[in-house]
């Protein structure tokens, strides 16, 4: 008697288990599937206002790698034992031009690999967001006719003739 006890008992606990692992994995994909429509707008919103954060940046980057360009182009008719200055921080430094350009140089080179990095990432996020707007039919011509209706509004109220 003691045997068939154990065999029940060991079937109860592999029915129970496989029960909890199925449990989070389908509530996880009835949750994504209903989803209100302002939700699912809402969702795609964040997703689209994340990747205009990381096309600013992007474009940050971008203009200090300018910046230094024009700084090194200045530099290489110079003579490497010139003064110059450099800022660190907030502190202006008195250095050499052959000290100086191996460190622009290195800088230029890194915001260029950051730049290459988040221009991957965003084409990714873009990507997402575009797939998640596909999957729950929103359209995003629609939230861009909104920003589009809400700028006219903005420019025409502070349109005006001065005298």
């Amino acid at each position: 008697v003691p045997s068939a006890t154990r065999a029940s008992d060991t079937g109860l606990r592999g029915r129970g288990t496989a029960r909890s692992e199925e449990g989070p994995g389908m509530a996880e994909e009835e949750q994504e599937q209903q989803l209100s429509k302002e939700e699912a707008e809402m969702r795609l919103q964040q997703m689209r206002a994340a990747v205009q954060e990381q096309m600013r940046q992007i474009n940050i980057l971008e203009m200090d790698a300018a910046e230094h360009r024009l700084v090194l182009e200045a530099l290489d008719p110079l003579q490497g034992g010139r003064k110059c200055f450099r800022m660190v921080g907030t502190v202006i430094v008195e250095r050499t031009v052959s000290d100086v350009k191996p460190a622009l140089t290195a800088n230029l080179e890194q915001m260029k690999a950051a730049v290459k990095k988040l221009t991957e990432s965003c084409k990714k996020q873009q990507l997402e967001a575009d797939a998640f707007a596909a999957k729950h039919r929103l359209s995003s011509k629609q939230g861009a006719a909104q920003q589009a209706e809400e700028q006219e509004g903005a420019d025409e109220g502070s349109s005006g003739v001065l005298i």
